[in-house]
Parts: C-alpha cells; structure tokens; sequence
C-alpha cells in the first residue's frame, strides 16, 4: 500500500530544508519517509476552545501560542486539532459556525495548520470533533461529507497533515450496527479521495474511528478494512479510558493487523498511573497517541485553570499533574 500517498514531487525529510514528509500506511504502520512514525502529544482544541470561547472574537494567536507550548517545550510531535462547531449560535456569540457556512474560521483552521507545519517532524490530525452535523449517534452524514469536501480541498497541499473523520461513534455495544458505521466512514473517506484525485495531489493519510462504544473498538475493521480509494493510506483511531486489562483488545491485537492510532485517553476511567502504563505499551508496539486534552476546562485536563473561568488567552500554560506525567514521558526518547 502507499499509493498516491507513498511520496509525491517535492517530498522532503521532515527537517530537512525540504519541508515535511508526507505520511504514508505500509501493512500495519503509519509511516515517514522509511520510519515508523512515532507520533505522540495531545489533543488541542480550535478557536472556540472546547465551548468556553464563543463570546470573544476567535484567537488564532492563541492557539498558536499553545502549538509552541505543546511542540516547544512540552515535546509532542503529534496534535489532534478538534474541530467544534454548530449549526446556530446563541445569543452574545461571536463565532461557532462550521466550515460550510464560515469562511473565515475556514482561514483561522488553514492558519492553525499551516503553524504546525513550521514545526520540523510535527505532524496534525485534523478531527471534526463537536459537530451538529454527525447524527445523535456520532456518525457522519452527507452534511459531513460535505464538510470533509471543504476542508480537503483547503488543506489538501499541506503534508502535516492527517484528516480525522468523526469524533466517536456512540453506543453499538453489540457492533450490531457496525456494517453501518463502516459505510458512514467508507463514504467520508472516497469524499476526500476525490478531491485529493481531481487536484492532483497526495493521499493524505485519513483516521476512521472505532465503530462503536465511543470509537473504543477496532475489531470490525479486522475483517472489514476500509475500501474506498483501494483502501490507502487508512489508520483507524481507538479512543482508551480503560485499565490496562483492556488495552489488549482496544489497541494491541488490532495492532496486529492494522495501522492503529490512540486519538484520546486520559485519566478517567482509568488512573495516571494506568495512562504510563499505556504510553509504554503503545511505544513498544509503535502505536501513536493522542492524550486528551491541552485545556483548563475539558477534563481531563492537562493544564490547570489559570484562565478566571474565561477563555484563557494568555493565562499561564502550567500543567496539572496529568500535564506534568505526559510531558515527561514526551520528553523522554521514543
């Protein structure tokens, strides 16, 4: 596998002077250039900051300021930007439209993006996060096609980036409706193909989330891979809040077989301890990961709220002890 997204004119070495290499899936691995892509950091959230920011003008500044946090000085060398929008704003709210109706946070996103992609070796998954479009179920929906249309097209020269097609498929507990969650995201994935296809351009690598218990399980994918644009360049995103005794099921017998990535996970549900427990055993089996969240107020939290119960621009970035447990581990080779 690889295909379109194997290379592409102008790939370079991340780092190198020829900006950063395009991502590339091989059998079971996310790869850069010929290495395992060893991607690792946390979730951050867009301009309107996990619902505390919609009555302030957005700040890309801000966010920008929490990339160099995050890149700079924490270590992370993978974000997952969580896209949060709605289909109508309240009163006193300045801004939360999605990408369809927004052009200007269209901008605000490509400007986000194109601030990671001065960060050598740093890599972002773009995720439709909060999002009236899914269904109450969390599944995509044309209006999401739609969406994915547009931001593929804005973003589809950028080799950064990763595109996250959902946040988590809900409920489904007996993957009884899994065949129907696979096609939902079947369906987004051939929308960004055409676009990348009609332009010319790579094949970015796409994250489809686990079918069900909120994007928790992989194991329909095992046997069902996904099969729009020939299947390349597909990773498939498990979300963890669970003790180690579950770690074998939800990412390490996946992994076997699959390209896997670990877009959330945290202390809830499971214990501090219990999330080394889980950066350890991601590494030993070149798992990305993802830790939730880069904010004061979208537990659990990794910084402390230093923010007044605002927005939080410009307060301190200090970590809480979550914070200080991921950057540790961030700062330690991989």
């Amino acid at each position: 596998s690889g295909g379109a997204g194997a290379g592409g004119a102008g790939t370079g070495v991340a780092g190198s002077g020829a900006g950063p290499a395009w991502l590339r899936v091989e059998g079971n691995r996310i790869l850069v250039g010929r290495q395992p892509f060893h991607g690792r950091g946390a979730n951050l959230q867009d301009t309107r900051g996990c619902g505390a920011c919609y009555w302030a003008p957005p700040s890309v500044a801000e966010v920008k300021r929490r990339i160099d946090e995050l890149v700079d000085r924490w270590g992370a060398t993978f974000i997952r930007l969580t896209l949060e929008s709605r289909a109508t704003l309240d009163a006193g709210m300045v801004h939360g439209l999605g990408v369809l109706a927004d052009d200007a946070y269209l901008r605000d996103v490509q400007a986000i993006v194109d601030h990671v992609g001065t960060k050598p070796g740093v890599y972002v998954l773009v995720s439709l996060w909060n999002d009236d479009t899914f269904t109450s179920l969390g599944w995509a929906t044309p209006s999401t096609l739609d969406e994915w249309r547009k931001l593929a097209s804005a973003l589809k020269d950028r080799p950064q980036v990763l595109f996250g097609i959902v946040n988590e498929p809900q409920s489904n507990f007996d993957g009884a409706r899994d065949a129907d969650v696979w096609r939902t995201m079947n369906d987004a994935v051939a929308a960004i193909r055409a676009v990348e296809d009609a332009a010319g351009t790579p094949h970015h690598v796409i994250s489809v989330q686990g079918t069900r218990a909120w994007a928790r399980r992989l194991d329909y994918y095992v046997g069902h891979p996904i099969t729009a644009g020939g299947g390349d360049n597909i990773a498939y995103e498990t979300h963890v809040y669970d003790p180690p005794a579950m770690f074998g099921e939800l990412f390490e017998t996946p992994a076997r077989s699959l390209p896997v990535l670990i877009g959330e996970f945290g202390p809830s549900g499971m214990t501090e301890a219990d999330t080394t427990t889980l950066m350890e055993r991601a590494e030993a089996i070149g798992v990305p990961y993802l830790a939730w969240t880069f904010h004061m107020r979208c537990p659990p939290n990794l910084l402390v709220d230093n923010s007044g119960n605002g927005c939080g621009i410009d307060m301190a970035l200090a970590p809480t002890s979550w914070g200080m447990r991921l950057r540790a581990r961030l700062l330690t080779p991989w």
